[in-house]
Parts: structure tokens; C-alpha cells; sequence
């Protein structure tokens, strides 16, 4: 048995580029109440992460402007970046591993677009209008006051819904304690990020009210390098062509000799991208399992077995067993526990106190001869990345002197302070080169906080 021929273009843009709008259809099943249970989850998840804390902070915190991002309790500074790094990329070779194992899975389950449209917008919108008979009848029907009605309705509980999307979001990069302080003061006091969160809003009533599969199809570059990741092992939602060919219409009193396919088109019907199931893996499919519920359904009505489309992969729909373990999941396997590994490593080893030490621009030393002593100053700068406060002193061994601008040198907990240091030595104890090497240490009390190496210039001899 031969594949289905496949399109050439998709199927929810026309000749000459019109849109044709989508009205998938409602259905119940198995993999819809998982779904939705799943849904419910990661929905309650994004609200209620910004309110909560670990260790006195905000559990999810990305404050751009301060530069200071926190993660779970942990806080991260621009120092930091090499680490988020080996946890980026490997978060990414994670995403390889999943798509060439499960295919599309974050598509249909966890994707924010498919969550909020289909479990959140979409219901809103057959609550007000109708099903989708009802709903095309409503658009393609004039202006009359039940449409602008249902209309108005739609769009301003869409509307609301974006808002509060937007400041949820924004809660994310400012704080909630900020959000709440702003919600009850002037736009005028904050303008920048109330326009944010206003362009957020707009943003999310856009793509959810209009754009909607369009991102799915067109922006997100997810879909369009999957056919990369895929294999001929990867899991799929498929149609076994095997089991429902020749499809035909399913005929009353009548002995059927065609395969299972009824032709019904109710896998087509209920699809968020307007795809056709039955034409083979394609790029639109985002593995969203509606196709399986409503052909079960249907398998049911008819008395024929279930999963004539369900997950599956093309090695099994050609009638070889799936293989789970190969090269390329392996490789993808071993490269996220070796990112994360180490990753994990630096996360476990990072130093709560840096201080840098960096000569400023001009003489390299200077000399008092009357007291015989080279003076070298240095520029200190502290990145303090605890919740607590260092009050440094500066010490250095025997045979130097050190002098500070702030002695002691306090800072404040998440903050970055600079200081001025200045080392002095006897001339006469510099060596042939004029170079003196020495270890400076800052204490905090009586503990050891940090130490430094650095190079001390001198009169050659």
C-alpha cells in the first residue's frame, strides 16, 4: 500500500495567499481530558509561580535592569553568564532528544500557543458563539446587534484575559511586589513598563483573537526544523494506511469490502491547523491528538477497532518494529547530561563574593622617596550575589601596607560596590625586575571571604 499523495501547500492559506479561517470542530475523548488536565496544570503553574518564594525571593525572578536573575531560590548575575550557557544549550540538545523521540509532544501538550488558544481562548469563544457550524454561520452572516453582541462579548473577555496574561508576564521581570505597587499608582509614574504591558497585552489579544494557528505554521521555527530532528523512529500521530484503505463511505445493509476509513473527514473537521491526517506526516501537525479522539469516536459508532490513527511512528506504520534506542538519541542523550553535568558543577562551585582588581589608567606606581615607599593603586569592584551583607578588610602579608578608601568595605547584600586600594611597599625590598607578587585577602569579621593575586610595580635595579 502506497502513501497518500501530499500537498503542496498549506491548508489554511488559499490562491494568492488569502487565509482561510479555521472552525475546528468540538469533540470529547481519552487524550482531550488529558489534555486538558495537563493544561489546567501548567495554566495555574505560570499564574501562581510569580507569588510565590524560596529563600526570601521571588521563585522566578528575570530583572533585566538590575542585571539579576533568580532561579529557584538562586541568584545569578552577570558574572554568571557562562553558566547559564551549559544550561541553555543543553536545555536545547534536551528539546533534540524529545523531538526525535516523541516528536511533537511539546507542541500539542506543553506549548503556552497551543495551551492558552485551546484550552483557554477556544472555549470562550464556542461558550459565546456556538460550534463551529455556528460560529462560521455567525461570521460569514451580516452585522446585525446579536453578532456585534457575541462579538463584543468575545473580544472584551479575550481582552481581559490578555491583560491579565500581560501582567503575569511582566510580574516575571519586575517583581510582584512592584506590579501591585504600580497597579494602584498613575501610569504616568512608571510609563516604560506600563507601555510594555500594554504592547504585551495587544500582542497576546492579536495572536489569540486573529493569528492563532498562524503562529503555529508561519513564526514559530520550531515546526519548520522538526523534519531535521525526525526519524523514521520518532513518535508520530499517524493514520495507518494500511488498516483504512481503500477509505469509502460507510453503507447501510450493505457488505463492506473497502478498509476502515469511512471517509467521514472528521479527523480533518476537528484539526486546529486544518490538516488532513490521512495524507501523511506533516509539517502543520503539532501532534495535538484531536484526530485520534474523533476517529476513535467514530470507530466506536461503526464497531471497528480503535487507533486507526493514533501515535505511532513511520517504521511501524511500514510494518517494522520501532527502535528506541539509536545513534542520534544517544548522542543527543550523552550531550545534555555532559552540558548539564557540568553546568551543574559551576552552579555547585560559583562564589558568593567576586572582587576584581584592575590598575586604572596612568603611572604604574608611584614613589615617596623621603619615606622610601612605591605606592599601587588599584580599583576594586565587588559583586556581592548572596541575601546577606560583607563588611570586608583588606589585609596583606608582612612587608606590605594596605590602604582603602572604605575600610571596612561593606556590601550590601545583590549589590555591586568599587573601592579604591592602595598597596605600599619599601623600595629597597623590591627585587632586580621591580615586580613584587603578593596574595591580598579580604576578610569578612574573621572569615576569610576572598583572595586575589596581584602584581606590584617598582623602580627596576
Amino acid at each position: 500500500m502506497t502513501h497518500a499523495p501530499v500537498k503542496e501547500r498549506m491548508t489554511t492559506i488559499g490562491e494568492g495567499g488569502k487565509r482561510f479561517w479555521l472552525y475546528p470542530a468540538s469533540f470529547r475523548g481519552l487524550w482531550l481530558r488529558r489534555r486538558q488536565a495537563t493544561a489546567v496544570a501548567l495554566i495555574l503553574f505560570f499564574f501562581a509561580l510569580p507569588w510565590t518564594s524560596i529563600n526570601g525571593q521571588q521563585t522566578i525572578l528575570l530583572d533585566i535592569y538590575e542585571r539579576k536573575f533568580v532561579i529557584f531560590g538562586l541568584v545569578f548575575w552577570p558574572q554568571d553568564t557562562v553558566i547559564f550557557w551549559f544550561f541553555l544549550v543543553g536545555s536545547v540538545v534536551l528539546i533534540f532528544l524529545i523531538t526525535a523521540q516523541w516528536g511533537r509532544l511539546w507542541c500539542g501538550w506543553a506549548c503556552p500557543q497551543t495551551v492558552f488558544l485551546e484550552h483557554v481562548f477556544r472555549k470562550i469563544e464556542i461558550w459565546i458563539e456556538g460550534d463551529a457550524n455556528k460560529r462560521r454561520r455567525l461570521d460569514r452572516g451580516p452585522w446585525t446587534f446579536e453578532k456585534f453582541r457575541k462579538k463584543g462579548l468575545k473580544w472584551l473577555a479575550f481582552l481581559v484575559i490578555s491583560a491579565h496574561f500581560a501582567n503575569t508576564a511582566v510580574s516575571y521581570f519586575v517583581g510582584t511586589d512592584n506590579l501591585i505597587h504600580w497597579t494602584f499608582r498613575p501610569p504616568a509614574e512608571n510609563p516604560g513598563w506600563f507601555a510594555f504591558m500594554c504592547f504585551l497585552t495587544f500582542v497576546f489579544f492579536l495572536n489569540f483573537a486573529w493569528f492563532r494557528e498562524q503562529f503555529c505554521l508561519i513564526a514559530c521555527p520550531y515546526g519548520r526544523f522538526q523534519s531535521v530532528l525526525l526519524d523514521g523512529d520518532s513518535m508520530i500521530v499517524g493514520y495507518d494506511y494500511n488498516r483504512g484503505e481503500p477509505r469509502a463511505p460507510l453503507r447501510k445493509n450493505q457488505a463492506r469490502s473497502e478498509g476502515d476509513c469511512i471517509d467521514c473527514k472528521r479527523c480533518v473537521a476537528v484539526c486546529p491547523t486544518g490538516i488532513d491526517i490521512r495524507m501523511g506526516l506533516q509539517m502543520e501537525c503539532i501532534n495535538c491528538t484531536a484526530c485520534m479522539d474523533a476517529c476513535d469516536e467514530i470507530m466506536d459508532r461503526v464497531g471497528k477497532p480503535r487507533k486507526l490513527i493514533g501515535y505511532t511512528s513511520q517504521a511501524m506504520l511500514e510494518g517494522r518494529p520501532r527502535r528506541f534506542l539509536r545513534f542520534r538519541t544517544l548522542a543527543y542523550g550523552a550531550l545534555f547530561v555532559a552540558l548539564w553535568s557540568f553546568g551543574g558543577y559551576l552552579l555547585t562551585h560559583k562564589q558568593d563574593l567576586i572582587i576584581r582588581l584592575v590598575r586604572p589608567s596612568g603611572d604604574s606606581f608611584t614613589m615617596v622617596e623621603t619615606e622610601g615607599l612605591v605606592t599601587n593603586h588599584f580599583q576594586a569592584k565587588a559583586v556581592n550575589k548572596t541575601d546577606r551583607a560583607f563588611t570586608l578588610t583588606p589585609r596583606a602579608p608582612e612587608g606590605f601596607e594596605v590602604i582603602a578608601a572604605f575600610n571596612p568595605w561593606v556590601i550590601p547584600p545583590q549589590e555591586t560596590m568599587e573601592n579604591q586600594v592602595f598597596v605600599r611597599k619599601k623600595i629597597d625590598d623590591f627585587d632586580a625586575d621591580g615586580k613584587e607578587t603578593l596574595t591580598l585577602a579580604f576578610y569578612n569579621g574573621d572569615t576569610l571571604a576572598y583572595d586575589a593575586e596581584v602584581t606590584l610595580m617598582g623602580p627596576a635595579k
